[in-house]
C-alpha cells in the first residue's frame, strides 16, 4: 500500500471535485482574465481619445476582473489542484465611442453571468456545496456588476449621447 504524504493527488485532482467542475473552475479562471483584458483595452481607447474618467474606471474594472479569476485559483489551489494558466486571445482595440464600450460592457457582463449560472448549476447537480459556495459569490458579484453597467446605460438613454452630453458622463465617471 502506497501512503500519499502529500495529500494531494497523484493526477493533480481532487476526489471531492469532479472532471467537468474542474473544466468549468479552469474556464472560469480563463473567462475572468479575459475580461480584464477586454476591459483593460477598453480602458486605453478611452484614455486615448480623452475620457480621463471613463478610462479610470474601465481600468478598475479590469483590475476587479482579474481578482475574480483569482477566486477560481485559490479554491482549485485549496484543493491540491494546479490550476490552468491559459492562453488568451487578444480583444478587439478599436471602438466606435464610449456609448459602444458601456452597451459592449453590459452584453459581456450578461454572458458572464450566464456562465457563472451554468457552473452554479453543476455544483448543485452533483452536491458539491463547497464549490456552490464559491459560486454564489461570483453571482452575488455579478448583481454588482449589473446594477454598475445597467446605470450607466441608463443615464447615457436618458441624458443623450452627443459631445457635451458625454463631456458630462465622463466627468460623472471621477467618484
Amino acid at each position: 500500500m502506497e501512503i500519499n504524504l502529500t495529500g494531494k493527488s497523484n493526477k493533480n485532482h481532487n476526489p471531492l471535485l469532479s472532471e467537468g467542475c474542474l473544466k468549468l473552475l479552469n474556464y472560469r479562471i480563463e473567462q475572468e482574465d479575459y475580461s480584464s483584458r477586454i476591459y483593460l483595452s477598453m480602458s486605453l481607447w478611452l484614455n486615448n481619445k480623452g475620457y480621463k474618467h471613463s478610462a479610470a474606471l474601465w481600468k478598475k474594472y479590469s483590475e476587479e476582473e482579474r481578482s475574480h479569476a483569482d477566486w477560481a485559483r485559490d479554491y482549485l489551489l485549496s484543493m491540491g489542484v494546479q490550476p490552468d494558466t491559459p492562453a488568451l486571445k487578444a480583444p478587439g482595440n478599436d471602438y466606435k465611442g464610449l456609448p459602444e464600450i458601456v452597451q459592449m460592457s453590459y452584453d459581456h457582463e450578461i454572458t458572464v453571468t450566464k456562465q457563472c449560472k451554468t457552473i452554479a448549476s453543476q455544483a448543485l447537480k452533483e452536491g458539491d456545496t463547497m464549490l456552490f459556495t464559491l459560486t454564489q459569490k461570483y453571482l452575488a458579484e455579478q448583481v454588482e456588476e449589473h446594477d454598475k453597467m445597467q446605470n450607466l446605460v441608463d443615464a447615457l438613454e436618458t441624458f443623450g449621447t452627443d459631445k457635451i452630453a458625454l463631456r458630462l458622463f465622463d466627468n460623472s465617471l471621477e467618484e
